[in-house]
């Protein structure tokens, strides 16, 4: 499937119920969100699913994926029973009657009183599954994961003068494995766009699904090398995150989100679980430049179903109780 569908519970608007407030207190209050979309469809709808989110370095522009159809019953009942059509119909969606093949990728942008805009398609998903995308050179460029039908391939675009986006580039035959079995997936571009690092669990790794990376030279994207420990574990590894302005790595792994300050291209001790009061089950992470916010979707045990959410660095340095961005 062209992402993973994952899991949470019911959205909470953003005017607020006092009764919802109290059955949820950790997730929402009866105040309205400063972190909300200001109007139209909001970014987390009661059903469907948006997932997959990246916060740009600068906070302004929250991409994520969506799709109509809801994953939780698929998702809690391991593949037995099928995805839901019942989401809302987002203008620029692409239909398709097989819910693994209608995903897009949409961006909002923050509004200056804070809230999100209502979110557009970003015009260059494809006919089939798009997800898993994050920007570079101040949203110029995108990387993301894009199906073709039977297999899903990581693809670059930059954007035109005129705002379009140019073709989606595929980097190579060296990222992109398509041996039996073999994936890629959950894409992640360097500032400079020179080096690439994504997930796959492709022959040679350390078990499971591992991160890789590979770096570009004249135009040619070498051989991807495995991340290796402590990264890297017998278990599973996806979602690698960092920033150039910042020692933090982020990834998810066996015991959930990952965290440890970087020497070069790996880490300079153990890695350490990350807590987020409110959400027992994050992924996805992405982090502002200033290190002070951090965006990730939320699995809720009890639904199957996901939320797109944010966490503020507190000045003990843990991250704060979990809230919905709208």
């Amino acid at each position: 499937m062209p992402f993973e569908a994952s899991s949470s519970r019911f959205r909470i608007p953003a005017w607020g119920i006092c009764l919802v407030c109290l059955a949820l207190p950790l997730l929402a209050s009866c105040k309205r969100n400063p972190d909300a979309s200001s109007s139209g469809i909001p970014i987390n709808t009661e059903a469907g699913l948006s997932d997959a989110p990246f916060i740009s370095g600068d906070g302004q522009r929250l991409y994520f994926t969506y799709s109509r159809y809801d994953f939780g019953q698929w998702f809690m009942s391991g593949g037995a029973r099928p995805p839901v059509l019942s989401g809302p119909d987002r203008a620029g969606l692409h239909h398709s009657a097989n819910p693994f093949d209608e995903s897009d990728i949409y961006v909002a942008t923050r509004n200056p009183d804070g809230t999100w805009s209502e979110a557009v398609n970003l015009g260059l998903n494809g006919a089939y599954g798009d997800t898993g995308g994050m920007e570079i050179n101040g949203g110029n460029t995108f990387v993301w994961l894009q199906g073709n039908g039977t297999a899903s391939n990581i693809v670059m675009a930059n954007r035109n003068a005129n705002g379009t986006w140019g073709p989606a580039v595929d980097p190579g035959p060296g990222v992109n494995d398509h041996s039996a079995g073999a994936l890629q997936d959950s894409p992640k571009l360097s500032a400079d766009g020179k080096t690439l690092w994504f997930t796959s669990n492709r022959a040679l790794g350390q078990g499971g699904r591992d991160i890789w990376f590979s770096t570009n030279s004249n135009g040619s994207w070498s051989a991807p090398a495995n991340a290796g420990a402590p990264v890297n574990t017998a278990g599973d590894e996806d979602r690698f995150w960092f920033s150039p302005g910042s020692p933090d790595l982020y990834w998810n792994g066996p015991a959930g989100i990952m965290h440890c300050f970087s020497s070069g291209s790996t880490c300079s001790g153990t890695p350490d679980a990350v807590t987020i009061p409110g959400c027992s089950l994050p992924s996805w992470v992405s982090v502002t430049d200033d290190g002070q916010r951090m965006y990730f979707a939320c699995r809720v045990p009890e639904t199957g179903r996901m939320k797109i959410m944010f966490s503020v660095k507190q000045d003990s340095g843990s991250w704060g109780v979990a809230h919905l961005v709208d």
